[in-house]
């Protein structure tokens, strides 16, 4: 018998209060300041909902375990520019929404050769052996490496990174039945395991009105977002 699936919940329900606190976490770590014409001029094509100013105040060490359970730190991927995002195998929408949206991104013609990252903010049900499973999905990302670990070390990994993340019972359904809410977010890194953007990978559908519908950014401000933060790091 397989798994038990985690209901679909409604897409803007699932995700504003994670957005909300990623927001907040977002402002609170970036402390940007006031730019002068020039740079502003120069941010003139980074993507709404890209962050580029002060991004290296986010992000820091890793120390996870792969598919195979063998240990990984950032070490393993220096040298490499790369792409991460926190997500979870249950999760019924925003993550594989936003993975396909990655793949597309990475896949435009003159793109960056970067790595796909995704690291689990639900360590009890994503054992290594399960995320090797997800990775794996039709339309992810390219070589996505899927990272887990102890609840300890995703806190440790989270807490780096400024990620959201809170577990949220199921009213009625078993113990191991239930969803996680947390940020969407994906963070550029260089080959030296820096920060250099940060992009929302889901937005309102209006950004004037916040009760409209959240949608996903689209492939093409990610490749740019992506394009962006290590243009400006080179």
């Amino acid at each position: 018998m397989g798994e038990p699936e985690t209901p679909r919940r409604n897409l803007t329900a699932a995700v504003v209060p994670a957005l909300a606190a990623a927001a907040l976490a977002a402002v609170g770590a970036m402390l940007l300041v006031g730019q002068n014409g020039a740079e502003r001029a120069k941010q003139a094509s980074v993507p709404r909902d890209c962050i580029i100013e002060n991004a290296d105040g986010v992000g820091g060490a890793i120390d996870l375990v792969d598919a195979n359970g063998s240990r990984v730190t950032q070490a393993d991927f220096a040298g490499e520019p790369a792409v991460i995002y926190f997500g979870f195998t249950h999760c019924p929408d925003i993550c594989p929404t936003s993975m396909y949206a990655v793949a597309e991104a990475l896949a435009q013609p003159g793109g960056y050769d970067v790595q796909p990252i995704l690291i689990t903010v639900d360590p009890e049900r994503d054992t290594p052996a399960r995320m090797g499973e997800y990775v794996r999905t039709q339309g992810f990302p390219e070589g996505l490496s899927g990272l887990s670990g102890t609840p300890a070390q995703i806190d440790a990994a989270a807490s780096e990174f400024q990620v959201f993340h809170s577990r949220v019972p199921i009213e009625g359904a078993a113990a191991d039945v239930y969803n996680v809410d947390h940020s969407s977010l994906l963070y550029v890194v260089d080959a030296n395991w820096r920060t250099v953007s940060i992009m929302q990978t889901m937005n309102r559908e209006d950004p004037m009105n916040p009760r409209s519908p959240l949608v996903p950014a689209s492939p093409q401000a990610i490749a740019a977002c992506i394009a962006a933060g290590l243009e400006r790091a080179a």
